[in-house]
């Protein structure tokens, strides 16, 4: 958990400036405490009015004095807490972009919402708690004691009888609270999981009628994280009656050794070695012990619940990560918008099963190429490998000549544009998506991409054309529109490399064959590599791979296809003929 208090290093003044204030509002809490006392012997009990007006005024100076340091203190705890927060949440999310899909995964979606969010909020709580309520408490803990004992040293065999009492009680409920934090965040991971599952599924959710289905799987998942909370919640309230006893009992004490020396003095005639106003000053600093202990306590709770958000976080910035950057300098390349694959062999992490073995082919420059094969044979997870989504398991895949893993991702990625059946689409209007692709381009580059991916008659019969707005994940639009706007957003790139993995699956046959007409007309320097389901989507490439099982079976033109490959006749007769 410290590891991660490097991010305050940068606010370190903050840091130091918000005890120091702290500091100042404890010295004036004692210090009141003083004045009252000196009010209630040279006050009060003499009925000196001008003495308790003038001990008022300084006891309305020293309170003043106090409210701006517990101001300042507060200023600059949640400056120092939320830039702290801001730093290490910026790093985390950035070292979650670049971990591959197989990490991502591993830690689950609605885990890593919880890790962004929910766990550095109790890291920001934590460090405000530390470099504040931490102070405040040892500080009335340490000053309470010292002026106590200084009053009396029989007040000693009252502290001595108390603080053992109160710090077995802290140990006790530590105990058994901490190890449920773990357990909090973890069920706090599965209402996320269920709400991101919902929400991003709501269509599915609705078709299927399991609105009612879903809200008890919520609910079963909330009653778990609110049954974890009220446990907790259970035994922290055991602290205030428990602390409150002992403060009582704490005061009969002080009362009974301040009470007894005070009468005895009384009756013999003398002056008491403890006076009523420092019984009463012995008193308030006891409250003030207690306190800071129920204080410390809190504060130990966030430390207990932050040091199992931290553990969490550095799951994250620990991992190593299974994709790493070359330093290839791309400058040097001499090829252009070409793929090989040597003797590829891939496996899922985690998985036995091989999903590639031995792949071998290359793509020239300007060439289309369509991958076909049953469901499942392989064809995305080849193309994965084109982008470094994964890295193979054996063999090389070259881009440019060039193995994908001495690029750098950025640079890779920087030639290579892709499309993929499930358009994602961002809020925003339909410029905006598009553009996302080229952020600096200009209005006639996003007319020629939206020509060019046969989004532009749509575009043009909505009310405020280019500037229509999209909602979230494009619930405005149909399938075959957020893929054409998504075809769109790859073109705009004007990529080396561009693949489509089913990407066209939503549009008729007279628009997909439009557009492969328009980026053959258009396009013709960029490669072009295309997962199909259809037939009719890969008989005019110029040369189409057969899988089956994770091999190449043949890689040639259509017609040749249709001599001498069976599983490719078997495919085409399946599909065209039945549809003739």
């Amino acid at each position: 958990m410290f590891k991660l208090l490097r991010y305050l290093k940068k606010y370190w003044i903050f840091a130091v400036l918000a005890p120091t204030f702290m500091i100042i509002e404890v010295l004036m809490d004692m210090e009141l405490t003083k004045q009252m006392q000196q009010m209630i012997d040279y006050g009060v009990s003499s009925g000196n009015l001008d003495k308790i007006l003038s001990i008022g005024g300084k006891m309305i100076l020293i309170v003043l004095v106090g409210v701006i340091g517990g101001f300042f203190s507060g200023v600059f705890a949640n400056i120092a807490s939320c830039n702290f927060a801001n730093d290490l949440r910026e790093d985390l999310f950035s070292k979650i972009m670049k971990l591959s899909y197989n990490q991502t995964d591993k830690f689950e979606t609605s885990s890593l919402i919880t890790r962004v969010t929910n766990d550095i909020t109790q890291m920001q709580n934590f460090v405000n708690q530390i470099i504040r309520m931490f102070i405040r408490s040892f500080g009335m803990l340490a000053l309470g004691i010292i002026f106590t004992l200084q009053i009396d040293s029989r007040f000693s065999i009252i502290l001595a009888i108390t603080l053992p009492i109160e710090l077995l009680f802290m140990i006790v409920i530590a105990l058994k609270m901490f190890p449920k934090f773990s357990i909090m965040q973890k069920r706090l991971d599965k209402i996320n999981l269920v709400v991101h599952e919902n929400l991003t599924g709501a269509r599915v959710v609705k078709a299927f009628s399991k609105e009612n289905y879903e809200i008890d799987r919520f609910g079963k998942a909330n009653d778990s994280y609110a049954d974890i909370l009220l446990k907790v919640g259970k035994i922290i309230a055991l602290l205030a009656p428990l602390f409150m006893l002992l403060i009582y009992a704490a005061q009969l004490g002080i009362y009974s050794i301040g009470g007894t020396e005070i009468f005895a003095a009384w009756n013999d005639g003398v002056t008491p070695s403890i006076s009523v106003g420092q019984t009463s000053q012995a008193i308030t600093y006891i409250v003030m012990i207690c306190i800071s202990l129920i204080t410390f306590a809190m504060v130990f709770s966030t430390i207990a619940r932050a040091s199992a958000s931290a553990k969490r976080i550095n799951e994250v910035l620990d991992c190593n990560l299974e994709i790493n950057d070359g330093n290839l300098d791309v400058s040097s390349l001499k090829e252009k918008g070409t793929v090989e694959f040597k003797n590829v062999s891939f496996t899922y992490p985690e998985s036995s099963n091989s999903v590639l073995d031995n792949i071998s082919f290359k793509v020239n420059k300007g060439e289309t190429i369509a991958i076909v094969g049953a469901t499942g044979c392989g064809k995305t997870s080849l193309v994965n490998l084109i982008t470094r989504f994964y890295d193979t398991t054996s063999g090389t895949v070259l881009v440019d000549g060039v193995d994908v893993k001495n690029y750098s991702q950025k640079d890779l990625r920087d030639k290579i544009a892709v499309s993929l059946q499930k358009s994602e689409l961002f809020a925003g209007t339909i410029k905006e998506n598009i553009k996302w692709g080229k952020l600096d381009a200009t209005d006639d580059e996003v007319y020629n991409a939206s020509e060019i991916a046969q989004a532009l008659e749509f575009i043009e019969s909505r009310d405020k054309k280019f500037d229509e707005y999209v909602e979230e994940k494009g619930t405005s639009l149909s399938g075959g529109q957020k893929q054409r706007l998504s075809i769109a957003r790859a073109i705009i790139k004007n990529p080396e490399i561009l693949i489509f993995d089913d990407s066209t699956s939503a549009l008729d046959l007279v628009t997909e064959a439009k557009l492969y007409k328009a980026m053959r007309t258009k396009m013709k320097d960029t490669t072009r590599i295309v997962v199909a389901q259809r037939i009719a989507t890969a008989k005019n490439a110029d040369k189409i791979i057969v899988l089956d099982s994770g091999h190449i079976v043949d890689f040639d033109s259509h017609d040749n296809l249709m001599k001498n490959c069976e599983i490719y006749q078997d495919i085409y007769n399946s599909q065209l003929k039945m549809e003739a």
